[in-house]
């Protein structure tokens, strides 16, 4: 059967982007199961619960769960989970104290990821740069905290090693595969570009919901999805 385990941040940004809906759809094509693990639910459901602002979003995550669309994943490997964590969150230090870098969700969607040897869908920066190239990672830091960055280098390499071989998915790509099937048809505009128009709509909805992407990124897509 098919996997994919999901971060929160890429149900954050479709929730938000009021595309939560898509995901049943998107679930059926890939004919597979979506999961989550324990930690993610807790920050998808548990803690916004408790927030007024946030607390209907969890009770859409919490719809989609007891609808069996995203599935809480029982066999989390937890040594992994401590092992991916502890080199994560200490190859860097700002005056000495170690930054963390890498949340516990995150964590264990990787963890549970390479277990299944399926790719994870995540929209946070510093954990895809971990993944797909991690020598971006000081600068990033660098830039996040206004401050001098030190890197554990034998640490970093170390993360990088263990999880490069992850595939990563984000949210843009989720909502770039629903247009190209055309699920988000009832959107378009009867105008002149209305596809284009569309397209970009809903890659700018989810990088201001909280996925990395670029503007170069963005184009990107978008010629790719677009051209004759």
């Amino acid at each position: 059967m098919k996997k994919l385990f999901f971060d929160s941040g890429p149900i954050i940004s479709l929730v938000i982007s009021r595309l939560g809906w898509v995901l049943p759809l998107l679930k059926q094509q890939f004919g597979g199961t979506f999961y989550i693990t324990p930690a993610v639910k807790h920050e998808l459901v548990d803690r916004p619960l408790t927030v007024r602002r946030f607390e209907f979003e969890a009770l859409e995550v919490m719809k989609l769960i007891r609808e069996g669309v995203l599935t809480i994943y029982p066999e989390v490997p937890w040594d992994t989970v401590k092992k991916l964590s502890a080199v994560a969150n200490n190859s860097f230090t700002i005056a000495g104290n170690p930054l963390k870098i890498v949340q516990e969700g995150e964590m264990e969607s990787v963890a549970c990821a390479l277990k299944e040897q399926v790719p994870v869908v995540v929209d946070e920066r510093t954990l895809r740069i971990v993944i797909e190239d991690c020598s971006r990672m000081k600068k990033l830091l660098e830039l996040r905290f206004q401050r001098d960055v030190a890197v554990n280098k034998p640490q970093l390499n170390q993360a990088h090693r263990l999880v490069k071989k992850v595939a990563v998915i984000r949210s843009a790509e989720l909502v770039a595969i629903g247009y190209k099937s055309r699920l988000l048809d009832s959107y378009l505009p009867p105008l002149k570009q209305g596809r284009k128009i569309l397209l970009e709509a809903v890659l700018w909805s989810v990088k201001y919901s909280g996925c990395a992407i670029t503007e170069h990124e963005i184009e990107e897509i978008r010629n790719l999805l677009l051209k004759k």
